[in-house]
């Protein structure tokens, strides 16, 4: 069935049209790449189902919330802008270990070391167990780690946690198409051991977090397929790319695409976010699915 795609939303309006998520959305609560700017996501939510992710993106590292202010901040995030009723998924509080904050309250793309990251792996397995004992539909308990045997250890431990109509999240690797020479054996070192563990524990649910790069994405499928595991992704990308003047991914990138004027761009964002969502639910058709070596 390929990938499903949730479409990131971080606005009430896409230029001169509606919000144009389609069924599909992943909401944070909170939006922002400064410590200084974070804020509260203001959103139109059209979807039907909803992920609705924790917000620990846009938290500074030394400045976490708690658990329980981050559930509670879902929680009114969520009946505030009208979609409470839709979350197919909340997710964990899990801590990122591909970003860093510098000192100037900026935050930045930057993978921790193993030893660093073991901090955001006993923090990453906590908040699961948190939100298990306090929330009970269905979850995506995520995952963290910057190498096979640590991402390992820590789902380990977020496995047994796991009900039978909830997700695991992949997180830490929303910057592979930024670094792909050095993450891309990592993530395949990882995948390899990860799926068929997965697979072992009738886990069969796997969302990766905030990755469109079709490379990873179509070795991770070729994996989920192998093992009868559904994957998604989500990413607000695809609705934002017209927005830079860019069109599509991998060898369906159009190169003399420009950015559209004020008053079609809604409508190009919408476009361009269906025939992404339509090329990921095919991908199994394209050179990137195959297996990982």
């Amino acid at each position: 069935m390929g990938v499903l795609l949730y479409c990131g939303i971080s606005e009430t309006k896409w230029n001169e049209i509606p919000v144009a998520s389609g069924e599909l959305a992943c909401v944070s609560p909170v939006i922002g790449s400064k410590k200084d700017t974070t804020k509260e996501n203001r959103v139109s939510v059209p979807a039907i189902k909803v992920i609705q992710d924790s917000g620990a993106f846009c938290d500074f590292t030394g400045d976490r919330l708690s658990f329980g202010d981050a559930l509670e901040r879902q929680r009114q995030h969520a009946i505030k802008y009208n979609y409470h009723d839709r979350i197919e998924f909340r997710a964990s509080y899990d801590l990122l270990i591909d970003e860093k904050w510098g000192e100037d309250g900026i935050r930045r793309k930057e993978r921790w070391n193993v030893e660093e990251a073991w901090q955001a792996v006993k923090e990453t397995v906590n908040a699961a167990r948190f939100l298990k004992k306090h929330y009970k539909d269905n979850c995506i308990l995520s995952c963290q780690g910057v190498e096979a045997n640590q991402y390992m250890a820590c789902a380990e431990d977020i496995v047994p946690l796991l009900g039978n109509d909830d997700a695991i999240g992949l997180g830490g690797w929303c910057i592979i198409g930024k670094i792909r020479g050095r993450m891309l054996p990592i993530f395949r070192h990882t995948i390899v051991k990860l799926i068929p563990y997965l697979a072992s524990k009738k886990v069969h649910r796997v969302h990766i977090w905030g990755v469109v790069f079709p490379i990873a994405l179509g070795e991770l499928l070729w994996l989920c397929n192998k093992h009868n595991i559904i994957l998604s992704t989500d990413s607000a990308g695809p609705q934002m790319k017209p927005c830079f003047g860019e069109w599509g991914y991998g060898n369906w990138r159009k190169k003399d695409y420009s950015r559209p004027p004020t008053t079609i761009r809604g409508k190009e964002r919408k476009r361009h976010l269906d025939e992404t969502r339509e090329w990921l639910l095919n991908l199994e058709e394209t050179e990137y699915y195959k297996e990982p070596r």
